[in-house]
Parts: C-alpha cells; structure tokens; sequence
C-alpha cells in the first residue's frame, strides 16, 4: 500500500477520502468541523477522483477561468412559482454564459422558522433519482443534466427523520448530488433597535438541527468549500477550507435589514482577506410583501485581493461575473500568510473557544 501511494507521488500518512455515494464525476469531502487538528490528523490531505480512480494534489482542477451566475430570484409562498422562478434565473444564467450557477438561501421556502417542516423536503436515497415529492431537489438534478451546468443549489429544509436541516445541495453537470452541506453555525440573534437600525431576534435553533461537517468539493476549475448564510461569521471555518486547498467559498445567505447593511460586505471582504480566495454570497431577492422575512439581497462576489467584483441591488437579478482561480496563487504568493503564522501563540485560542462554547451549550440546555 506504501510503494501504491509513493508511485502517485502521495506522502504515506495521507490516506485517500470515500467518494460521495451519489452518482457523480466530481469528489466531495466533507470533515468534521469541531477541531482543525481532530480533522486533519483524521482524514489526511489527498482526494480519489471518482470519475478516473487516481489521487489528486491539494489544489486540485485546471485553475483556468470560468463564469458564475448568481441567482437572486423571489421566494413565494408558493412553492411552484419559487421553483419556475428559479428555472427561469438558471435557464437565464446558462444563455449568460455561466458555468456555476448559485442560489440563494432557502429558495424555496419563506425564510421563518414556522415554514421549515412545512416547505421540508426529504433527499433521494443514494442512487435513487428525485421524486415529485421533493420537488425542488428534482428541479435542480433535472436543470443541471439538460445544461450541463453546476448548481450549488443555495439551501433548502431538508428532512430527515423528525429533524429538519438547513441545507445546501451541489449537483454536477449529470445532474448528480455530488455534496450536502448542512449549515454548521445556527442563525441565533438577538438584536435590539438603534437610531440606525431596526430590532432583529431571530432563532434558528428553535427548529433547526446543527449540520456536523465541512464541505469542500473539487469542481474541474479548482477546489470549492460551501458554508451557509452565518457560517460566514466564523473564520476558523473559511481558513479550515482554505488549509484543504479551495479557492473559491460559496455562501449562500438571506441575510436582514439590520445585518445586512452593517455586515454583508464586510464578512465577504473579510473572508476573502482571511482565505485569499474568492468568495461569492448569493442572496434571495427583496419581498415586496412588507409581512414576510426582509432579505437584504445584494448578492456580490470579491476578489482574493477583497476587491468587490461585482455586488447587485436587492431586486430579483442574474449576475454573471468571470472568476479566474490563478488570481488566487498569485495573490498568495505575494502575500503568504499561510507560511507566516504562529500556531505556538493562538493555536489553544480554538480549543479554547471549544471548551467555552460547549460550556454554554450545556448551560442553555440546562436552563429550557
């Protein structure tokens, strides 16, 4: 098994990851998100290409451009008019020319708590095709195969047994689900009214369950990692990505009225000064219904340099914007902070910060 790895030019303590048991041509990788050095010593650095069988390197992919077409489509509270929206934003971003299509958070359902069960999907079985019962995993397999395109398909209620999950799908040009990533870090706030702002308390927790893994997948450009909407908040996360080779981080999210003014822009330009990649955040559009959820829009997509490439308004829209995944070695090159840091100084901060969240944790759950 040694001569097998050192014939590929893999190092021996690197061990090869299980493909998704998804019918896909592309790797997925999902690890486990509680500690860098619990995942890192667990499951190595070198990837299994499903579709040819031969280990990649850690940046894997042609690193030639491509085009991303992000969606910003309205939701209803219909699911049927979300979902021909969306169909007429991919169909729109494919005539544009994209090659990665992104939408936003909770396409098809109302974005509260009280319509997660109700507007809950539950994924097909591996090897088993979308049914009309989940109707917007089937729409996003059935757009992808027919223009062979990529689809991170923003995130919807996923059910699985009596638990619902925050949950954004990948699917390959085949129309195969290559990655699930269920949203890490809940969206639980309590914001009170300013001068400047309104109120915002919001509970995620109430009805969600917590997603357990990293999500990283190896498109033909480069290496990806997927987080959602308040996974942004967190760095560790977008550096955990980065330190497994990606380039460019998706996050789909329907950010409010009162982060997102104060915030959006930041922790995308944030996360790309962090990581040195690109990364894209893709938002559903503006209810015009002053009742329902207030998303923020403005979907963007910065530059590893934190340059805003592109950034829309809060109305329905498909952007297509040109990345280039090399800007993203030449910027570290130039700047190579991840030669430069000093894990004898802050390293415990992470174990640290372990033992303090789980000390809350237990004491919330305590206190109910």
């Amino acid at each position: 098994l040694k001569l097998f790895w050192l014939m590929l030019g893999v190092p021996v303590r690197a061990r090869a990851l299980g493909v998704s048991s998804w019918p896909c041509a592309a790797l997925v990788q999902s690890l486990p998100s509680q500690r860098a050095d619990r995942w890192k010593a667990a499951r190595g650095t070198t990837f299994l290409m499903a579709s040819a069988g031969y280990a990649t390197t850690r940046a894997p992919g042609s690193n030639a451009k491509f085009k991303v077409g992000m969606c910003q489509t309205h939701v209803s509270h219909d699911k049927k008019v979300s979902l021909a929206n969306v169909k007429s934003a991919v169909e729109e971003a494919v005539k544009k020319g994209a090659e990665l299509v992104v939408l936003g958070e909770m396409f098809s359902c109302p974005y509260a708590t009280k319509y997660f069960f109700e507007y809950g999907e539950r994924l097909p079985l591996p090897g088993q095709l979308a049914s009309d019962a989940s109707p917007s995993v089937k729409l996003l397999c059935e757009l992808a195969r027919e223009h062979k395109v990529w689809i991170i398909g923003g995130s919807l209620p996923e059910l699985e047994g009596d638990k619902v999950y925050n949950t954004c799908l990948v699917m390959n040009p085949e129309g195969g689900i290559v990655a699930k990533h269920r949203k890490v870090h809940l969206f639980d706030i309590d914001v009170a009214a300013a001068a400047t702002r309104p109120a915002i308390k919001f509970k995620e927790s109430d009805v969600l369950s917590v997603g357990e893994t990293m999500t990283l997948v190896d498109l033909p450009w480069c290496r990806m990692g997927v987080g959602i909407c308040y996974d942004s908040r967190f760095p560790e996360l977008a550096l955990a990505m980065r330190a497994e080779g990606a380039k460019v981080l998706v996050y789909p999210g329907a950010f409010n009225m009162t982060t997102g003014p104060a915030h959006y822009q930041i922790l995308a330009r944030g996360r790309a000064v962090d990581t040195q990649s690109y990364v894209i955040f893709t938002s559903p559009a503006r209810s015009e219904d002053k009742n329902d959820y207030q998303a923020w829009g403005h979907s963007q997509l910065i530059s590893p340099w934190a340059e805003v490439l592109f950034e829309a308004e809060h109305q329905q829209g498909v952007f297509v914007v040109e990345v280039d995944p090399s800007e993203a070695d030449r910027i570290r090159e130039q700047v190579p902070t991840s030669y430069q840091k000093r894990g004898d100084l802050y390293a415990p901060y992470a174990q640290l910060e372990d033992a303090i969240a789980k000390r809350r944790r237990s004491e919330n759950e305590s206190s109910l």
